[in-house]
């Protein structure tokens, strides 16, 4: 189980009617975090085995990470369709933004330490009900961003929640707004979230890479990795709309439908504050495959396109993901920091499974165009809900479904 990270302030809060008993005591929060590692990246080498690192010996520092989120909606039977995870009842609440929040800030609010999660084991006779969270998501070390609560369905007459019922549970990554509210951005993160807006991004990343491998192994003896340089710039922005639906929750100890690893929704204990966290992976536009199981970071393919220092997406979308190269057109080999990681043999190439691909002129509606596209495509299912959540990826920007 991940650590959780935090930031945090409260925004919006969604009124439910007094005329129910009990009605003001029950609350279901939403936070948003990016985890410990938007705050203080991935160190190589890595804090302790259970930590995640570049393989190819990159340390990563994030300067800010910026996304706009909008729609956090509750459905009614998260279970309607055991084959289909994109699919949920009716609407029973809804909280409009959009909201801009830097994922990379420390917030200083703390939740009380009684507080429990929206659906921590709340499973009804014959499970265990167990106590409040040690760490993370609402307890007192929890400083996740706190989004917007939910006291009572909004679009069910602000009827109040059912202990007995699990509600699904979808939200938006959206493109910058001038619009949103600025959650937590200074001025250089203002700065950065104009720029979005002018762009459509939904996502930034702004940071350094600094390589600190030692010991490393290559899939090339003879190619010289010096001619990469050792530290880089990145900025990285998305224009790659999503909502993500019908979350699972890795809280919940049910059991799960086949083929997903946890039950979907969240469910509300009564006379309580619940808590539930959005959770966004930063590490998916690092990763080699598009198997989220089997799927390690790289950075020096990035590394090799960056100019003067810098990569932006427009150096991404010169590199075939198929074939990488470095500046001088050689063959990229892989590279292993990691005395766990056995360096593959031959040209670095990422996995982009059954996903199709395009070629570089090619509609990126059908398929993937370049490595501009695989990271996309990988950066576009980074929420989930809960830490570790599947949820299902409606992208609603070009790219093969």
């Amino acid at each position: 189980m991940r650590r959780v990270a935090a930031t945090g302030l409260l925004l919006l809060s969604i009124t439910a009617a007094c005329h129910h008993d009990h009605d003001e005591e029950t609350s279901l929060v939403f936070t948003v975090s990016g985890e410990d590692t938007a705050i203080t990246g991935y160190a190589f080498p890595p804090s302790s085995s259970n930590s995640l690192a570049v393989v190819d010996g990159w340390e990563i520092r994030f300067d800010r990470v910026l996304v706009t989120v909008d729609d956090v909606t509750l459905h009614e039977n998260p279970d309607i369709a055991p084959t289909d995870q994109s699919q949920a009842g009716a609407e029973v609440a809804r909280a409009k933004g959009p909201w801009a929040i830097n994922l990379s800030v420390a917030g200083q609010v703390g939740t009380p330490p009684e507080a429990r999660m929206a659906s921590l084991r709340l499973q009804g006779p014959g499970h265990d009900h167990g106590g409040p969270p040690a760490t993370g998501r609402g307890s007192a070390e929890d400083r996740s961003i706190r989004l917007v609560t939910f006291k009572g369905l909004n679009l069910r007459n602000n009827d109040k929640f059912d202990p007995a019922a699990r509600y699904g549970l979808s939200y938006r990554l959206a493109p910058a707004s001038a619009s949103a509210s600025k959650v937590n951005l200074d001025a250089a993160a203002s700065a950065d979230y104009d720029e979005m807006v002018q762009k459509g991004w939904t996502t930034l990343y702004v940071g350094t890479a600094t390589f600190k491998g030692t010991s490393c192994t290559s899939g090339d003896p003879s190619y010289d990795f010096s001619t990469l340089p050792t530290t880089v710039s990145f900025r990285l922005g998305f224009a790659t709309p999503t909502q993500f639906r019908n979350c699972q929750n890795s809280d919940l100890t049910g059991k799960a439908f086949e083929g997903e690893e946890f039950q979907r929704g969240v469910q509300v204990a009564e006379g309580r504050e619940n808590y539930a966290q959005l959770t966004f992976h930063l590490e998916h536009v690092f990763w080699d495959t598009v198997l989220h199981d089997q799927a390690r970071m790289f950075f020096d393919q990035m590394a090799a396109a960056a100019t003067n220092g810098r990569v932006t997406n427009d150096d991404l979308a010169r590199l075939d993901h198929t074939n990488f190269v470095d500046a001088q057109g050689k063959p990229l080999p892989w590279r292993s920091c990691l005395p766990d990681v056995p360096v593959a043999s031959g040209p670095r190439r990422f996995d982009a499974g059954s996903v199709p691909l395009v070629g570089s002129s090619g509609d990126p509606a059908q398929g993937l165009r370049h490595y501009a596209d695989f990271v996309a495509y990988q950066q576009s299912t980074m929420g989930h809900l809960n830490a570790n959540g599947l949820c299902a990826a409606a992208r609603q920007f070009p790219a093969p479904r």
